[in-house]
């Protein structure tokens, strides 16, 4: 709202991210709160390593471009009851039904799941059973989106049917039922995955209350145009391109994919829906989720038949529970709870054994955004082709694949006649990579590479983009911050020619192009050859950095601090 840098406060309409300290006084704090903050704005820093997640631009496209943080000391509330009122009275309804929540005999896990289930609170989950839902394909019941809104979509029209035998009854229902899917995606916080999905499903009620009946990617596309009116960079959104591409997914190949097989039982009729709608949105989606998460759950199918036919049940008989519990009939919304808890006890452990199903996980895989566009060309013209006949486009997918191909192929090539130094922009540790013809040696402190999401974070997705499938870990200590290495050290044929580690008071001795810094020392005076780059890494203090870098100038001598600049990458042929 405002910023007194020095004298009065100036008025200042932006959003920054800020953390506060975890303590009881940040967890009494409510929406329409204010405080004031003693600290300072820090700029978004860029990615500091090849092919790291930019959270910098992650933030800019949420209109965020500084961050900062404050311990208990250096903040206050100074305000409250700010905001609008519609969004804070969903907000106290939402902390009421957590609160309901948590006195259901449920154990942690299970009330976790059950708060990201009806609510979309997933702030409780841990981080294992994330990845177990991740690994499963599952992860999109941990967020309401699509799925959640159109179970309360058709549970409230089904309850309103009687609406459609009145007089001005069928526009009675429509009103109702846009309010009904905007009170539930403001109480489930209004993420960006429940407005779009609200929205949509405010097109489809609009649309059938005044039996308006269009072609549905009109109704898509207008839902999509609504929301870009008000938020343009929702375009570029991982969400908002994943929900659109199911959708789209679902709605031109699932009633394709329908007509292969017309059962007779009803059982079957559910079963080959679910397998439909499974098999259209994974066709849709799985190049955006190889672009950007680097994996394809191949048992995408077995989750999808165990996930939503549970999370129906769950969705009905949880929001039936709790509006009995409201009603105050105690004892049935106990029976309901005992229910829900046996089939979300189903779910967890069904999702926990197709993510044990390791073999099944095809991950670290990576292709570039020239390789997106050709895949989604090709499913574009091969469908066509299977709906509509022509060999035109049988050719035309055939041409796409082979540029796809020969893409992979000439990124494969490219990377196996070239060797690749690198040092990691990790704050705190030394990382060190050597990679050669898709293997690779990680030099660095064990604590680094023991924290497998410091690892992924920083350092995996450069591997999957080089495909590096071999990795061998190599302690830093001894021989290598002592400005050598032994022969037997397995450095993928590099060697003191190719760079010099100096450590703390440690001097160069070798004549190598590249001198890396990792200790706390200062640049040697005389007797050694200069190298052509000095790169700084590690924990020198702000001096040490200083003398070097006036140093490399005074010499003129390329200096790359990888604090500052991010990682430093030397190709070798």
């Amino acid at each position: 709202i405002a910023i007194k840098d020095s004298g009065a406060f100036s008025e200042r309409h932006s959003k920054i991210m800020l953390y506060l300290q975890k303590s009881e006084k940040s967890k009494k704090l409510t929406y329409g709160d204010r405080v004031l903050v003693n600290g300072s704005l820090n700029p978004l820093s860029p990615p500091m390593n090849p092919f790291e997640f930019d959270y910098k631009n992650y933030l800019n496209l949420k209109a965020i471009y500084f961050q900062s943080y404050a311990d208990s000391t250096n903040w206050n509330r100074v305000s409250q009851d700010h905001g609008y009122l519609v969004l804070k009275l969903a907000n106290d309804f939402r902390k009421q039904v957590l609160a309901q929540i948590d006195l259901w005999e449920l154990n942690e896990d299970q009330k976790a799941v059950t708060k990201a289930l009806l609510l979309g609170y997933r702030y409780d989950i841990k981080d294992e059973l994330l990845q177990a839902y991740s690994s499963a394909g599952a992860m999109h019941v941990l967020a309401v989106s699509g799925l959640h809104v159109g179970i309360v979509y058709l549970m409230a029209a089904y309850l309103l049917f009687f609406l459609d035998k009145v007089k001005y009854g069928p526009m009675a229902k429509t009103i109702i039922l846009v309010l009904l899917l905007w009170s539930y995606a403001m109480i489930t916080g209004l993420s960006a995955s429940v407005v779009r999905a609200a929205t949509m499903f405010t097109f489809v009620a609009i649309g059938t209350g005044f039996k308006r009946y269009t072609s549905i990617y009109n109704t898509i596309l207008g839902s999509a145009i609504v929301l870009m009116l008000f938020k343009p960079t929702f375009l570029f959104e991982v969400g908002f391109q994943l929900s659109y591409a199911a959708v789209f997914g679902i709605v031109w190949l699932q009633p394709r994919f329908q007509k292969l097989w017309k059962p007779n039982n009803w059982f079957l009729r559910q079963f080959w829906g679910i397998t439909t709608v499974s098999i259209a949105a994974q066709i849709a989606t799985f190049p955006l989720g190889l672009y950007y998460f680097h994996q394809f759950p191949t048992l995408f199918l077995i989750s999808n038949w165990l996930v939503i036919p549970l999370v129906t049940f769950l969705m009905y008989i949880g929001l039936m529970a709790l509006v009995i519990a409201a009603i105050g009939w105690t004892w049935l919304s106990w029976l309901f709870v005992w229910v829900y808890g046996w089939l979300l006890w189903a779910m967890n452990r069904g999702v926990s054994f197709i993510e044990d199903q390791a073999s099944f996980l095809l991950d670290q895989i990576h292709i570039t955004r020239f390789e997106l566009v050709l895949l989604y060309v090709f499913i574009v013209l091969i469908f066509n082709w299977l709906f509509q006949g022509r060999f035109y486009r049988l050719a035309a997918a055939g041409v796409v694949l082979i540029i796809f191909g020969g893409s992979q192929v000439w990124e494969a090539y490219h990377l196996k006649t070239e060797k690749q130094m690198v040092v990691y922009g990790v704050k705190n540790h030394v990382v060190l990579g050597f990679y050669e013809n898709g293997k690779g040696v990680l030099v660095s402190d064990s604590a680094f590479w023991k924290d497998d999401d410091a690892l992924t974070f920083h350092v995996k997705h450069h591997w999957w983009a080089n495909d590096v499938e071999e990795v061998e870990f190599c302690e830093l200590g001894g021989n290598f911050l002592n400005g050598h290495f032994r022969k037997e050290e397995n450095l993928l044929g590099f060697s003191n020619q190719h760079f010099q580690v100096i450590s703390a008071g440690g001097q160069a001795s070798v004549e190598s192009p590249c001198w890396i810094v990792c200790g706390k020392t200062y640049p040697p005076k005389e007797g050694v050859q200069f190298p052509e780059c000095v790169v700084l890494c590690g924990k020198q203090n702000f001096y040490q950095r200083k003398r070097w870098k006036e140093w490399a100038e005074e010499n003129k001598i390329e200096c790359w601090d990888t604090q500052e600049q991010g990682a430093y990458v030397r190709r070798f042929k």
